[in-house]
């Protein structure tokens, strides 16, 4: 149990991002035709309040639909992580595919984007053969497994057999005493990991892969990537306030 909860801080960027998702709106289509109806102006007004939305790209719905997808990541950015060539796990963690069980279906209940893929417990252990601890080593398809391998653990979550989230803590990459404080989400992928170095940690889920670094006072921050484009960003400063909120930081 103790090295399952050491992983727990890694998933708040995951938890950021939920907040903000389109897949968590079980109607992400009315919502944009509602937010779209009003706009029949003149070209005056609708040009001024583009230029005023360039001042908060949260609030903006042709950013937010710019930045994020509905399909699943596909976890293209691992592939700019430092050293990733020598580092079999990345290429592992590359070939699965998590799924949060959200499924969106047209009216004759076909699944939006065709049928997505789904990784199973035998699937991930597969990949790193068995897994050193298990929250229910009776139903492992079922709960959270911590494999341990030449570099680093991986810790994945199971619901009903399939993989929900995995997260790998790199050995070697809280050395690098970096922060997130240098890159902004207009970034690209290969070049924020370029210039803060091999990761602390790595994590995936289906709608996006996650990166955290550590800093020489201990503190974490970490951006998260969708395809080919930096979708969040988070400080230290927020990821602090984070802890508070949840009550993660009383348990380190």
């Amino acid at each position: 149990m103790k090295n399952i909860r050491f992983f727990t801080i890694g998933l708040l960027s995951l938890v950021t991002l939920a907040a903000c998702s389109p897949a968590n709106s079980a109607q992400p289509a009315k919502t944009a035709s509602s937010s779209r109806k009003p706009i029949k102006q003149s070209s005056t007004k609708t040009s001024s309040r583009k230029s005023s939305s360039t001042s908060s790209d949260s609030s903006s719905s042709d950013d937010f639909s710019d930045r994020f997808s509905l399909d699943p990541d596909d976890g293209a950015s691992l592939q700019y992580v430092p050293g990733a060539a020598s580092i079999p796990e990345i290429e592992k963690l590359k070939n699965l595919h998590p799924t949060t069980g959200f499924v969106l279906r047209t009216e004759d209940g076909q699944e939006v984007g065709g049928p997505k893929e789904r990784s199973s417990y035998d699937d991930v252990v597969a990949a790193f053969g068995q897994p050193v601890s298990s929250t229910d080593s009776a139903n492992p398809g079922d709960g959270v497994n911590v494999w341990a391998t030449d570099n680093g653990d991986i810790m994945a979550v199971f619901h009903n057999n399939v993989l929900t989230d995995i997260t790998f803590r790199l050995k070697g990459g809280d050395a690098n005493h970096q922060s997130t404080s240098s890159i902004s989400k207009s970034d690209t992928p290969k070049t924020a990991l370029k210039r803060l170095g091999k990761p602390y940690t790595i994590m995936r889920s289906e709608r996006w892969t996650s990166y955290v670094y550590k800093d020489s006072n201990g503190d974490e921050s970490n951006f998260s990537t969708q395809g080919d484009k930096i979708v969040d960003v988070t400080s230290a400063a927020e990821t602090k306030q984070l802890k508070k909120i949840t009550g993660l930081d009383k348990n380190q």
